[in-house]
């Protein structure tokens, strides 16, 4: 069907008859052909000018100084005209972007004019618009084309750029025409090359970032630019004839429409070819044997690698928009959907009641289908983006200058701890490179890679800046776990997240009373000024049985310095202090504040504590009290009493007396100490520079390596058993982490239990050099899974055995990453000891036992990779696939922990900063920012001598374990006594703070009058941990209590 636009006239018929279309081709081609011939021939002439008449060396040696400046302007001037075509500055970028849309212009004026259908047109410049448009935009294109030749290398470089090629070819017909009032459509479709320069242009708008998006842009703009030029081509060649023909062959007016061309083009490159448009001319034949080889060969090769950018494109690029309504938390490091699917259920846990944030999570990987399926069901709180924290341009795409907190995960299983751990901190510094003000919470795996993040200057602790060490906190656990049975359940329970648990009447006794308090979190709340001026004993005593609230630290205000205070003996409580208790929820914490002693007094339904009017006129009594006392004490010519500091028990005491002139004087802090021995211990180290751990000059390794022989016949009781499985090349474990705070201070020297380390000689070797200045240790090179080895270090004389592994587990295989270790717990177990259990034949090898005494309740404790293999350990959870650790009796007995289960240490450290600060001051033994930095100068333990302020060191609270029935408490150990009474009576006898009852397994079956429970049927736990009992929990005679004991020097500890 014929495509007329409108009516030809008799003058436009005329002047297709007079056709001179070769004018313009010949302007066209002759212009870039002439250009390059008299590129050629200036460059013939050069040479032949050098052949025949040489520069002198005259004229080498002496440059005219004009000659000099004429050259340095040139440079001037073709660098800026670089710097302009270039796009690297803005005014460049902003010409680079203004050209390419005078050629999307000039494109479209080209497909107004072939919609008339004419190849040529007399037209005057006057009545024809889209002329004088293109006469406008032929101008601008060459002032850039001078442009480029001004900053062009040189002038081959100039001719021979696709920029040079489109202008020369099609800007000489648009002047002619003008001058000739004559037009021609001919070669202006070469302008559509021009979107070959649009991925530099997405470029300079930052739309295009990654390599592949580049990559596929030029591909596209590529074979884009190629169809356009072969349909004008096409279009031209079909519309205008054969010349040697008369064009007489020509297709009719409007009948192949540039579309149509465009259409061929398509159809042909893809070798489909339906037939309904084909070439007629001779020279349209021509091109389009020419066109299908080039086209076909162009798509064979271009349109795969199209296909496979398109279907590699990152599905998670952007940048994220906050609501503005709700804060958001910036999640990067080790994502995977284990590490995700965990971290989302304890951050979003229905126990943290509404936390209205939302979760952006950063990683250079794209997630699994697993992954993607998490995140599909978590799209509305959580956001994924693909890119890396190290690039500051990802860090703002997701908004990290602005995000609450940034939190960087670590991979536990990581065959290269330290690797992992200076990953982590990289990231920390290009964060804090790039917003110095946002919150970051990292996770590391050693302790000692905390030191680094000392040196980057936007780290700051009173920004809540926390640094997650879970060596540290792991091994501070199993640490206090020999200590204090069970603290390391107490702890995980504290610190994660498991909501109120459903107690079902079938479920066991230990598991009912277990799940009623598991619940239990530390949260932060300030102090009710009724509290102001009362101890620390008086106020944690009112909390518990008013409030039913465990009271456990203080902790000062930031502007005072932060510092927490576990169980301070005789600290009176400060104006806004802040409490950190255990509690069940934060309605619960709030009882502290709300609490007045006259509106609360008799309230028995802790329900009821709101708050007062009355509470407000508290703190104004306290300091009306205080300011007349000391005006009292000003009146009589008493200097005002500074504030002295009573939160622990000093080793020496401040004494007054009247001097004659009425003044009284504070006399200086005196040591009590024997004269005799102050001499002679103040020159000795008997402690570290911070005087918080035990010391001794340094031991190779080799003196203290003990040999089975020699284990056998030394006398071991009361010690603890820390059994290795490592290679000689395994990651190491910190082992400093879990023998300082079994050396801390706190604890009388002779009362440290000494620590004796199984495992190959060549492993322990690496960890020597930070356990040199630590005393009472010893080595045995052997294997734990050898009975040999156990029996000659006397576990079944041991305080604890804990069993460890350093090798790096297989999570391809769960099961089996725990296999060492579950099957020496078995093995001890299982093992009997008879009266002659130590005797060995002169081999070495064990004899045969006489008796079959069964030693399966030996106290040990597990570090397990994966929390399922609890099952291997526990018979009544054999069969279960899923097993939550928290929910089983390994756990709850204090045998068993996985590495997974501090995890919740990130969102407990988010939403309280202080829980994290509690929990390493209580399980390091009292290591603080001080011995931080010490240890940050490589030299290991640094001994300090005894002074006064030394030994203050040592008066700080630690954990013991209380057997109820042997203690100064034990009118308490009969049916019927409450835990509030014991808590109370403890804290005014001597500031012990009760934190938990370890319950006995077959007492608890004796009070369901059962009958006698056979040996090894509750599997390793013999006994289980009841955490922060309430109030009218019932005790019972065979309890033993998990306490926060105060310290006590030899005198005291003598009287």
């Amino acid at each position: 069907m014929t495509h007329i636009p409108y009516n030809i006239t008799e003058e436009q018929i005329s002047c297709l008859n007079e056709r001179q279309w070769w004018k313009f081709l010949l302007a066209s081609l002759g212009t870039y052909f002439g250009a390059i011939f008299l590129y050629l021939l200036s460059k013939l002439i050069q040479v032949i000018f050098r052949m025949c008449c040489g520069p002198k060396p005259q004229r080498e040696k002496s440059i005219p100084k004009v000659q000099l400046e004429t050259s340095s302007f040139r440079e001037e001037i073709e660098e800026w005209a670089a710097g302009l075509i270039s796009g690297q500055t803005t005014t460049g970028r902003l010409l680079v972007m203004f050209l390419f849309i005078c050629n999307i212009v000039a494109v479209v004026v080209y497909i107004i004019d072939t919609n008339s259908g004419l190849m040529e047109e007399c037209v005057s410049w006057v009545d024809s618009l889209t002329l004088q448009i293109d006469f406008a935009l032929g101008v601008i294109f060459t002032l850039g084309m001078l442009l480029r030749f001004l900053a062009a290398e040189t002038t081959w470089n100039f001719l021979t750029e696709l920029e040079t090629i489109i202008d020369l070819i099609t800007l000489p017909p648009l002047f002619l025409s003008v001058w000739y009032e004559r037009t021609w459509i001919g070669l202006r479709f070469f302008r559509c090359l021009f979107v070959a320069g649009l991925p530099n242009v997405l470029v300079y708008l930052r739309l295009l970032t990654h390599s592949s998006s580049i990559r596929l842009a030029q591909l596209v703009a590529n074979m884009l630019g190629g169809l356009l030029v072969g349909g004008g081509m096409f279009y031209l060649l079909e519309n205008s004839g054969d010349p040697f023909h008369d064009h007489l062959n020509a297709r009719e007016i409007g009948e192949l429409r540039l579309a149509d061309a465009l259409y061929w083009c398509v159809i042909t490159a893809s070798t489909v070819g339906y037939g309904d448009y084909f070439p007629t001319t001779d020279l349209g034949k021509i091109f389009a044997i020419i066109y299908l080889s080039g086209a076909i060969a162009s798509f064979a090769s271009n349109l795969p690698e199209v296909v496979e950018l398109i279907g590699n494109q990152p599905k998670y690029d952007g940048s994220f928009k906050g609501s503005g309504q709700r804060q958001y938390v910036v999640v990067c490091g080790n994502i995977n959907y284990e590490s995700v699917n965990s971290f989302l259920k304890d951050f979003f846990h229905p126990a943290r009641e509404d936390v209205n944030c939302e979760i952006v999570f950063l990683n250079k990987n794209e997630p699994d289908l697993e992954f993607e399926g998490l995140l599909k069901r978590e799209k509305t709180r959580v956001s994924y983006y693909q890119g890396t924290m190290l690039s500051p341009f990802d860090l703002q795409r997701v908004g990290a200058e602005k995000a609450a907190a940034v939190l960087v995960l670590c991979n536990k299983f990581s065959p290269d701890p330290s690797w992992e751990d200076a990953a982590n901190i990289m990231r920390v510094i290009s964060l804090k490179n790039y917003c110095e003000n946002t919150r970051v919470v990292v996770q590391l795996l050693h302790y000692s890679s905390k030191s680094f993040l000392l040196n980057i200057p936007g780290w700051d602790w009173r920004r809540d800046d926390q640094a997650v060490c879970l060596n540290e906190v792991k091994f501070g656990l199993l640490a206090q776990s020999c200590l204090g049975p069970g603290l390391f359940t107490l702890a995980s329970n504290i610190v994660t997240t498991t909501g109120i648990q459903e107690i079902k009447p079938e479920m066991p006794s230990w598991k009912k009373q277990y799940f009623r308090t598991v619940h239990k979190v530390i949260l932060a709340d300030t102090l009710s000024p009724t509290f102001v001026g009362s101890t620390f004993e008086e106020v944690a005593e009112i909390c518990f049985t008013k409030l039913n609230l465990i009271l456990i630290a203080v902790e000062a205000r930031k502007y005072e310095g932060g510092e927490i205070l576990i169980c301070p003996r005789n600290k009176k409580i400060s104006v806004n202090a802040i409490g950190l208790f255990l509690a069940e929820s934060s309605d619960a914490a709030k009882r502290a504040w709300f609490y007045c002693r006259v509106c609360h007094e008799n309230i028995n339904d802790v329900t009821e504590i709101k708050k007062c009017s009355c509470k407000k006129l508290a703190k104004a009594r306290y300091e009306y009290y205080n300011y007349g006392r000391d005006r009292n004490d000003q009146m009589n010519g008493l200097p005002p009493l500074p504030f002295t500091r009573h939160d622990s028990l000093q080793p020496w005491k401040e004494e007054f007396s009247d001097v004659e002139n009425g003044l009284r004087m504070r006399r200086k802090f005196e040591v009590e100490m024997k004269n005799d021995e102050t001499k002679s211990d103040t020159a000795k180290m008997l402690y570290d520079s911070t005087g918080c751990f035990h010391w001794c000059t340094g031991r190779t390794i080799d003196e203290c390596t003990i040999t089975r022989q020699e284990a056998t016949v030394t006398m071991f009781a009361g010690h603890i058993i820390v059994a290795i499985f490592a290679e000689e090349t395994s990651p190491l474990l910190g082992l400093r982490n879990l023998v300082m705070p079994l050396r801390a201070s706190n604890i009388h020297y002779n009362d440290i239990r000494h620590i004796i380390i199984i495992g190959k000689l060549t492993y322990i070797k690496r960890e020597w050099y930070l356990l040199k200045n630590l005393p009472k240790i010893s080595v045995l090179d052997g294997d734990p899974l050898s009975r040999a080895d156990l029996r000659a270090a006397k576990v079944n004389l041991c305080r604890t055995c804990i069993i460890l592994s350093a090798k790096t587990p297989e999570k391809s295989e769960p099961v089996l990453a725990d296999k060492e270790i579950i099957m020496a717990a078995l093995n001890i177990k299982y093992m009997n000891f008879g009266a002659d259990f130590i005797k060995m034949d002169e081999d070495g090898q064990e004899e045969p036992e006489n008796s079959d005494i069964n030693i399966h309740n030996v106290p040990i404790l597990l570090d397990l990779a994966f929390a399922n293999n609890v099952r291997y350990l526990d018979e009544q959870e054999m069969y279960m696939s899923d097993v939550e650790l928290y929910k089983t009796l390994p756990f709850a007995g204090g045998v068993a922990m996985a590495r997974g289960l501090l995890d919740s240490l990130m969102s407990a450290t988010y939403f309280n900063a202080s829980a994290l600060r509690l929990l390493r001051q209580w399980v390091t033994g009292g290591a603080n920012i001080d011995l931080e930095k010490s240890l940050a100068e490589g030299a290991g333990l640094r001994g300090g001598y005894t002074t006064p302020k030394l030994l203050a060191a040592r008066d700080r609270a630690r954990v013991e374990e209380i057997v109820l029935r042997d203690s100064q408490w034990s009118r308490y150990a009969e049916y019927g006594a409450r835990f509030a009474d014991l808590f109370a009576s403890a804290l005014r006898d001597n500031g012990t703070l009760c934190l938990g009852i370890y319950r006995m397994l077959d007492e608890d079956a004796e009070l369901e009058e059962t009958s006698e429970i056979p040996d090894g049927e509750f599997g390793m736990a013999t006994r289980f941990l009841i955490g922060c009992p309430n109030n009218d929990t019932l005790l019972q005679p065979m309890d033993h209590i998990l306490a926060l004991v105060q310290f006590e020097d030899e005198k005291e500890k003598a009287e």
